[in-house]
């Protein structure tokens, strides 16, 4: 019985750190590599295409909402590699193909900072409806956001409209700023 025990306590612990493996965590230190794409291309042959899995993800328990103010650290943002491709074409559409995934990845980590600002500034929604309203209005700001940029970039293809949205992107992870997931946002003076 205690080898049991033993051995799947091995294998549960080697799958997540497998788990953990497959995944990114969003960071500004970080752009995604063709390498990042894991999964195999489906590859028409029509033309070179990339999909990238990302998601916002939070936790929260009842005592850590009541105790924590700051809830940056449990909102996270993700790309996972086992279930994002990218197709093999020239080096120029791979290029392209990269920043338009990062400027999605970048889309995500903004509707992560947003709900991050959320929970923050909205504490008392927060404790008395719980998060998953405060989240559907940040998933509801994410989509229509994600759809403009998809509309406007022709799904990646227009490279000055990449370069476009990724500069304001970085301009709006700057403004939230606070909101990063090991920031300490700041209390709103009060008059």
């Amino acid at each position: 019985m205690t080898k049991t025990i033993l051995l799947l306590s091995i294998t549960l612990l080697l799958s997540v750190a497998v788990s953990a493996q497959n995944i990114i965590e969003w960071s500004a230190d970080y752009q995604l590599q063709k390498s990042d794409f894991q999964a195999k291309a489906p590859n028409s042959g029509q033309m070179q295409t990339a999909s990238g899995s990302f998601s916002v993800e939070y936790e929260t328990g009842s005592l850590n909402m009541v105790m924590n103010r700051n809830m940056n650290e449990n909102v996270s943002c993700h790309f996972q590699k086992d279930a994002s491709y990218i197709d093999d074409g020239t080096e120029e559409a791979t290029a392209r193909l990269l920043r338009y995934q990062q400027l999605i990845f970048n889309l995500y980590e903004i509707q992560a900072r947003n709900l991050r600002k959320k929970f923050f500034e909205e504490r008392k929604t927060m404790l008395t409806k719980g998060p998953s309203e405060l989240h559907e209005q940040a998933y509801a700001e994410h989509a229509k956001l994600l759809s403009q940029v998809e509309s406007d970039t022709f799904n990646g293809t227009l490279d000055s409209e990449i370069d476009k949205w990724m500069k304001w992107s970085l301009e709006e992870l700057d403004k939230l700023g606070d909101f990063c997931k090991t920031c300490n946002p700041k209390k709103k003076n009060r008059k």
